[in-house]
């Protein structure tokens, strides 16, 4: 089995400091760290982009350069903590099951979120199906950069530092409001964009701390981004993102059902859909407890 994240204190500078304070100091600084990563780095990113010969690359290629260095960066920032720590994150029981789970219940859940979204009236299709193997595979290598580091950095890094400090449930609603927090004030507007990022944030918080490890909440993370952008082209809304999309639906009409720029980010489809996700969730085997022979 392999080894599972181990929650130590990880702010070692604050050793002196009871868990509790400790546990905020590491939230709110790694928050703060966050949205300096996904604010900052995209300004330095523009920069490039008024060379000639990089802003002459094809969109999609500017895309995955841009989330491979954003995103790396976030990840080389909980590498850096997580080393400070003196800790590790695990891929958790398990993997090669949960890997497949977690990436069956991430399409799942779009795809129950579209459906809602078709029996409010609100899912139409679009005019922009179409994408070819080399752009499915490289748009898919994104967002697994993408989704991959920020799993890295709040359920690898942050989760488990502040559980140790402030105990399981408020540690991971704290942990997963964090994760809502840097999201919607780098891309979300609507209020209930950030309800919905917080109910994303404790669904993976909850298959990170159940399963002890990574392999899960990655492959859920993936999924819901894969199935929503790359296979049902239900974001962007309207049309579909540089890499293009499989199929095409757009959202329309009735913004609470996704009828807005944020389509799903920002409808009511999406937190039943999430309600739900998290129930199931807490039926995950718990791979922190030791194997039984």
């Amino acid at each position: 089995m392999a080894v599972a994240m181990r929650a130590e204190s990880a702010v070692p500078f604050a050793a002196g400091l009871p868990p509790a304070v400790r546990g905020g100091l590491l939230l709110v600084g790694g928050v703060l760290l966050a949205g300096a990563v996904v604010m900052v780095a995209p300004l330095g990113f523009n920069l490039l982009l008024a060379v000639p010969r990089i802003a002459a690359i094809d969109a999609a290629w500017l895309e995955g350069l841009f989330v491979t260095s954003v995103f790396g960066l976030l990840a080389l920032v909980a590498m850096l903590g997580l080393h400070l720590a003196g800790r590790r994150a695990g891929w958790g029981a398990r993997p090669a099951m949960a890997a497949p789970a977690g990436l069956a219940c991430g399409v799942a859940g779009v795809a129950a979120a579209l459906l809602l979204c078709r029996i409010a009236g609100t899912l139409v299709p679009g005019s922009a199906a179409g994408i070819g193997l080399g752009a499915l595979l490289g748009g898919s290598l994104a967002l697994l950069a993408q989704t991959g580091a920020e799993e890295y950095f709040f359920r690898g890094w942050l989760q488990p530092g502040v559980i140790a400090g402030w105990g399981r449930w408020p540690g991971l609603a704290a942990s997963a409001l964090g994760f809502a927090v840097v999201h919607f004030v780098s891309a979300a507007g609507a209020p209930l964009a950030l309800l919905n990022l917080a109910l994303a944030g404790l669904w993976l918080g909850i298959l990170a701390e159940r399963s002890g490890g990574l392999a899960l909440p990655i492959a859920a993370h993936f999924g819901w981004n894969w199935a929503e952008e790359l296979l049902l082209g239900a974001y962007p809304n309207p049309g579909v993102g540089n890499f293009g999309a499989v199929l095409d639906f757009d959202l329309a009409s009735n913004p609470l059902w996704g009828g807005s720029g944020e389509a799903l980010n920002a409808s009511l489809a999406a937190a039943f859909a999430l309600a739900a996700l998290i129930a199931a969730s807490l039926a995950w085997p718990d791979g922190r407890a030791p194997a039984r022979r």
